[in-house]
């Protein structure tokens, strides 16, 4: 079994210039998105990103040295590509009981408040209920604003219903996912949105992500000399399935035998003694929504109403009907001996936080993303207070290459 670990921070080390030197000349032809969360999983014999969010939540969740960090990749992606941006935007999804996400928006906004280009950030919202601003009070005395957004010809604006004063951004920065397509509201405007709505999950996909990030994982690996299935997933897809009707069901059997008779083959070639298998989410969406795991066909077959209904519909009350076949893959993690897995947060390519999301009413298959979830910064972490197999300095070196690798996939796409 390979020690996936401490080849990755030996190859890192000795290889460090290089490594640098491919992804400056990847990130110049592709430029890096604003913001991106990547959810990585590590086995022990090997760690891959499972999912790659353009829209990331939970900055509330970053330690403030990890704040402070993600403000310098703010003020370099600004100075890059928006000089003179000095009022900016920022669009939420539409929740307003949610006060977890709406606690993570807040955080944005300060983030993005403490750079020295920015005059104000206003956070406007898309939801047609609000008349004029929405005050909301949060935990820890904290409050947040919500401006109704407003539009003039190909201007959107908020306005300050106390004195009057129309806020006209120089740039919007998304924090919505727009699962439900672009709103008409923000099509045909001159202002920039950042990161472009068109990588919304209405038409953006897991399986096109990935499969630019295996590419990119196969040159990486050359370069380093690796098998590039140790920071990797195989995966397939599968469309026009409705689980309600259970259309369909017949190719997804076929498709999840076919991708654990590969992961046994490669099991086999690493001497690795455990059983493969697979999850079978939703192609596009979020929230860990329309999703589960299979070892066999036999796992779909058996489904029963519950678990179909459960597959059926996303975010938003959309269709499911298409699913990627990934790979799965357990995880060793463990912080305050709970079961965890990394969640790794990029500005601008770099990575500014290293999260743990963990969730004691989960097992080690699936992932962690559902109630009972909660997260701790590595910042706030004490060495006997992780189970990582390498100090901590070091498995950050390994998280920041992985997660970069899978935000430069996500720079790379294009719809």
């Amino acid at each position: 079994m390979p020690k996936i670990y401490q080849l990755l921070i030996e190859k890192i080390n000795n290889k460090n210039a290089l490594i640098e030197s491919w992804f400056q000349e990847k990130f110049s032809k592709n430029k890096p998105l604003f913001y991106n969360s990547v959810d990585l999983r590590y086995s022990g014999f090997k760690i891959a990103p499972i999912d790659t969010n353009c829209f990331p939540a939970g900055f509330n969740n970053l330690s403030q040295n990890s704040k402070i960090i993600a403000q310098t990749a703010v003020r370099d992606f600004l100075k890059k590509n928006f000089l003179d941006a000095k009022k900016i935007l920022i669009i939420p999804e539409n929740h307003t009981r949610n006060f977890r996400y709406l606690e993570n928006v807040l955080a944005l906004a300060q983030i993005i408040s403490e750079v020295d280009q920015v005059a104000q950030v206003d956070i406007g919202s898309l939801i047609p209920e609000i008349e004029n601003n929405l005050e909301i009070n949060l935990e820890n005395g904290k409050k947040i604003i919500l401006q109704k957004l407003l539009k003039n010809g190909d201007k959107i604006f908020t306005k300050n219903i106390k004195n009057g004063d129309i806020f006209i951004p120089d740039l919007v920065i998304s924090n919505n996912d727009f699962t439900d397509g672009i709103p008409d509201f923000l099509k045909d405007i001159d202002q920039p949105i950042v990161p472009s709505a068109a990588l919304g999950w209405y038409q953006r996909t897991k399986s096109i992500h990935f499969g630019i990030y295996n590419n990119l994982a196969k040159e990486l690996a050359n370069l380093i000399d690796i098998d590039p299935w140790l920071i990797s997933t195989m995966h397939y897809t599968c469309n026009e399935i409705d689980f309600k009707e259970g259309k369909g069901a017949e190719y997804l059997e076929n498709k999840v035998d076919k991708l654990i008779l590969e992961i046994k083959e490669k099991y086999q070639e690493y001497k690795i003694d455990a059983e493969p298998y697979c999850y079978i989410k939703a192609d596009s969406g979020t929230y860990g929504l329309g999703m589960m795991t299979a070892k066999s066909s036999m796992d779909i077959a058996e489904i029963n109403k519950k678990e179909r209904n459960k597959m059926n519909i996303i975010k938003g009350n959309v269709q499911n009907t298409h699913v990627i076949i990934q790979e799965g893959i357990l995880t060793i993690d463990r912080v305050k001996n709970i079961i965890a897995e990394p969640m790794i947060y990029l500005v601008n390519g770099q990575v500014v936080g290293n999260l743990f999301r963990v969730n004691e009413s989960r097992d080690n298959m699936i992932s962690l993303n559902a109630a009972g979830m909660s997260f701790y910064d590595i910042d706030d972490l004490n060495d006997d207070e992780l189970f990582l197999g390498l100090p901590k300095n070091e498995v950050v070196k390994i998280y920041s290459l992985i997660a970069r690798l899978a935000a430069l996939a996500a720079s790379s796409e294009s719809y």
